[in-house]
């Protein structure tokens, strides 16, 4: 059995690493819409569309151009979405879960300051779509 931990996540855009996530969070919602008919009793309900928004603590080096481009882009001017994958564990995406592969924009970058070569940053995410992949 494989456990989901903090220290296996990784972040790429494409196919390469651009930070480690220490940790992580995804939650993937669906709209629950009401279709009772007039006269009923009881209310009765539909799935409706799905949404994804999530967290995570990203290590990253600031000399990375990738890295700084991707948290960066919370002050871009012009919308603008990426696709980026979150490797959740040592499995991939073709290794049954795992990982999430998505499209979507940073909404909140929180950096702090640390002591030597790589930062931390907090940041949160909404997806745009599907996001591939699952558990």
């Amino acid at each position: 059995m494989t456990v989901l931990t903090g220290a296996d996540g990784q972040l790429f855009s494409g196919t390469q690493a651009f930070a480690k996530c220490r940790d992580w969070s995804i939650t993937v919602n669906k709209d629950a819409l009401e279709d009772t008919c007039l006269g009923a009793y009881d209310r009765t309900y539909v799935q409706g569309l799905r949404g994804t928004t999530g967290s995570a603590t990203l290590l990253y080096d600031p000399s990375n151009s990738v890295a700084n481009d991707f948290l960066n882009s919370v002050m871009e001017d012009i919308p603008s979405t990426q696709e980026v994958t979150f490797k959740l564990n040592r499995r991939g995406l073709a290794d049954g879960g795992g990982s999430f592969k998505c499209t979507g924009f940073l909404t909140s970058v929180s950096p702090s300051v640390s002591v030597g070569d790589i930062q931390a940053v907090s940041v949160s995410f909404q997806v745009s779509g599907k996001p591939e992949g699952g558990f």
